[in-house]
């Protein structure tokens, strides 16, 4: 019987593992597909490397002394990806980065601005949960919400703010008012009013990581779990290839396929979790000549702006080696909470939306369609009343000693909060099994 069986070969599940491995753990992974990562995808075509999925990470200390220990080199992203660019009335306006330049910036109007100044002001709201949109339209006022916020919330949730809550999507935020009574009273307080930390890759790309996670691990490609049952202080799991027994199991899988793999330990939490939604994401690289690009990071477009395009990355400025000579690579997101539909889109379609979009938006003529990637189930909707999620998923724990969940629709949707929630499930396995009497070093 195995120490550990680890379910999902995901950045979850291989960073979960690698604390497991290193403690001493018998271990086992579980993946269904023939390829791990999840939506970590990275792939050459014609000399571009294609981030298929997240394209940096957000590296803080907790990262980086993560990375350090699984021993990997990191890429940092060049300087000049501090610059980034909201689109506004035709133009590409840079994002103040400092308090002068956010008072000289055409980006908020002078009332806009002035409106800011309320927010230290404004009173805690009576209600016990708002979406992000009611939270910053009642602290900051529409225009920032319009022009700051929710293009955020599209590029990295690929979210509607007017769905998403405050109090899940964005906690640090929300604590700030919690805590402080005001968001900029808190930020001043804790000298950060944003998230912190250092992007960063790899000279492979984002896959390297993978790569270099599941050396060494015991692992099961193309092997699903087809149920997993209690048999009295253990777990059993059934698998095409035959099946395993273990002390304790970890889910790392989507929302979706862990509803389908907890359906006989609790029918009723099973179909909870199959009602969380993945909004669609569809990713599109693109190369154009060099020097087509203004330098920076990317942008990003409000909603108001009457665009499908939700935000660009200059893929090739941030990180050597994403294209060959004379050439630059974007990457373009689309879909997303507010326009599932493109994900139906053929190649030629989308082809046409980029070709119209970003000649109106970059002036560029000539563009050359590098790769199409769709995710139909792409990023979890923190979505109000979210809460019961998170409290079902700790039901369940408890109700199952020796199960636990882990995966980005329970500790955050990026690829930073897998790898720092690694350590809280590792934790409270070891701690398990230290009470079963496992040896763990």
């Amino acid at each position: 019987m195995i120490d550990v069986a680890v379910i999902g070969g995901g950045i979850s599940g291989l960073s979960l593992a690698h604390h497991l491995k290193k403690a001493g753990l018998d271990i086992k992974v579980f993946e269904k597909e023939d390829s791990l990562g999840g939506n970590i995808q990275s792939e050459y075509v014609n000399g571009y490397l294609c981030e298929l999925g997240p394209q940096t990470i957000l590296a803080d200390n907790m990262v980086e002394k993560f990375l350090k220990d699984v021993g990997i080199e990191v890429l940092y992203a060049n300087p000049s990806s501090k610059k980034r660019y909201i689109y506004k009335n035709g133009k590409l306006i840079p994002l103040p980065m400092s308090p002068f330049e956010f008072l000289v910036s055409p980006l908020i109007s002078i009332s806009g601005k002035l409106r800011l100044l309320k927010e230290p002001f404004i009173p805690r709201s009576p209600k016990k949960e708002e979406s992000i949109a009611q939270f910053v339209k009642r602290r900051f006022g529409s225009e920032f919400l319009e022009y700051i916020v929710a293009p955020f919330i599209s590029g990295v949730y690929a979210g509607n703010p007017e769905e998403l809550s405050i109090k899940y999507a964005v906690r640090k935020v929300y604590e700030l008012e919690e805590k402080y009574g005001s968001v900029i009273k808190g930020g001043i307080k804790l000298k950060a009013l944003g998230p912190s930390g250092r992007l960063v890759s790899f000279r492979e790309g984002n896959a390297e990581l993978i790569k270099k996670l599941s050396e060494g691990l015991d692992i099961f490609k193309e092997n699903v779990v087809l149920r997993i049952r209690r048999k009295d202080d253990a777990f059993i799991l059934d698998t095409k290839e035959g099946k395993f027994g273990a002390k304790a199991v970890a889910v790392c899988t989507p929302a979706t396929s862990a509803s389908y793999l907890l359906r006989e330990l609790s029918w009723s939490i099973s179909e909870e979790f199959d009602k969380i939604y993945y909004a669609p994401v569809v990713v599109v690289h693109v190369a154009v000549d060099s020097g087509s690009l203004p330098e920076g990071f990317g942008f990003l477009v409000p909603r108001k702006e009457g665009k499908r395009i939700l935000g660009v990355i200059f893929s090739s400025q941030l990180f050597e080696g994403r294209s060959p000579v004379g050439k630059d690579l974007m990457t373009v997101y689309l879909g997303g909470a507010t326009d599932p539909e493109i994900i139906q889109y053929e190649d030629e379609a989308i082809a046409s939306v980029l070709e119209r979009e970003l000649g109106e938006i970059l002036g560029i003529q000539n563009i050359e369609i590098v790769k199409i990637m769709r995710w139909k189930k792409g990023i979890p909707q923190y979505t109000l009343g979210y809460g019961k999620y998170l409290q079902l998923a700790s039901s369940m724990e408890k109700e199952q000693p020796g199960l636990f969940l882990s995966g980005n629709y329970l500790y955050g949707v990026s690829v930073a909060d897998c790898i720092r929630a690694s350590y809280v499930v590792a934790e409270k396995i070891m701690n398990f099994l230290r009470v079963k009497g496992s040896v763990v070093v």
